[in-house]
């Protein structure tokens, strides 16, 4: 019983003036992203030039340059005008 009590003094009150809508921004991943896309379009640009078979490496490289610009694409607005991944 003593150690719930101690825990207790240490247990922060809810505040009210932090912000509950918080910015989503992907903009600090994209230079990391666009550095991993070149290193994988380098690394599938030599497995052809070398014509190598595809292995596990080049194959994750490929699929980076595939699904890298899909991940940072602008989202798609509906007919009416609000974005299809919001959520209220």
């Amino acid at each position: 019983m003593a150690s719930v009590i101690r825990l207790a003094r240490y247990r922060s009150v809810a505040r009210r003036d932090i912000p509950l809508e918080m910015n989503r921004g992907d903009s600090d991943l994209r230079p990391i992203a666009a550095l991993l896309w070149l290193a994988s379009l380098v690394r599938v640009t030599l497995t052809f030039a070398h014509r190598q078979t595809f292995g596990t490496e080049a194959s994750l490289a490929l699929l980076c340059i595939v699904f890298l610009p899909l991940l940072f694409a602008p989202k798609q607005r509906k007919r009416d005008g609000t974005c299809d991944t919001a959520r209220q």
